[in-house]
């Protein structure tokens, strides 16, 4: 979806009315399409509201456990490495960024089941792992869905890059990184909200390069 005035009103609107159910206690598939039909809105679209809008209830939950920069020093730090990777990706695209009810920045690029290693991909794994680095991370791990195409490839880049900045921790290819990061005993950094309900404690690491490094000040709210 283009970042269209109109548009942009009218998911507004639709969002108001979905947080209105969900708050009710109506199930968010069920609630979505009502809404949805309701305003017209399209496949894109669709997407954008439920991955944008939530319960107060489960805002909250997710918020409760999301930890500012200074508080990354000295942690160890787990990371949805193809999550982070498309949403910064997507900011330097200056694509549709918006701040969900939840507080985490999320992009709506819709790459699924594939990577395309692009112009922008060394500099992102390099961004991310420039600024845990900065940010005093004791350690960092980061996980590839070894499901998706060029996995291996990438986790061998980012472990090269990680190795140049002298950052201690890995990089892999693995299986179920959702189940994995949602019980680790470390921070998390993604914004897939399955894995944020239940995790222990996240950072919003894209949403904080997007804003701090990249220079996003257009992030929309709905």
């Amino acid at each position: 979806m283009s970042k269209d005035s109109n548009r942009l009103e009218v998911l507004r609107e639709a969002a108001i009315d979905l947080r209105y159910l969900l708050n009710r206690g109506y199930r968010k598939e069920s609630a979505l399409k009502l809404v949805a039909d309701k305003y017209q809105l399209n496949k894109s679209e669709r997407l954008i509201l439920y991955r944008s809008v939530y319960s107060n209830s489960e805002a909250e939950s997710i918020k409760r456990k999301m930890l500012t920069p200074n508080m990354i020093r000295d942690k160890d730090v787990w990371i949805d490495g193809f999550n982070v990777l498309n949403t910064i990706e997507a900011a330097m695209r200056r694509e549709l960024l918006i701040l969900c009810d939840d507080g985490v920045i999320r992009d709506f690029s819709q790459v699924y089941g594939s990577y395309k290693i692009s112009q922008f991909t060394i500099s992102s794994i390099s961004m991310i792992l420039e600024e845990l680095k900065n940010l005093k991370a004791s350690n960092v791990r980061v996980l590839y869905d070894s499901q998706l195409s060029k996995s291996g490839i990438i986790a061998g880049k980012t472990r090269e890059i990680m190795g140049s900045l002298g950052l201690r921790g890995n990089a892999e290819a693995v299986k179920r990184v959702d189940s994995t990061l949602s019980k680790i005993d470390a921070v998390v950094c993604t914004s897939d909200s399955v894995i944020l309900l239940a995790c222990k404690q996240f950072f919003d690491l894209a949403g904080y390069i997007a804003i701090n490094k990249i220079g996003r000040t257009d992030i929309v709210t709905l």
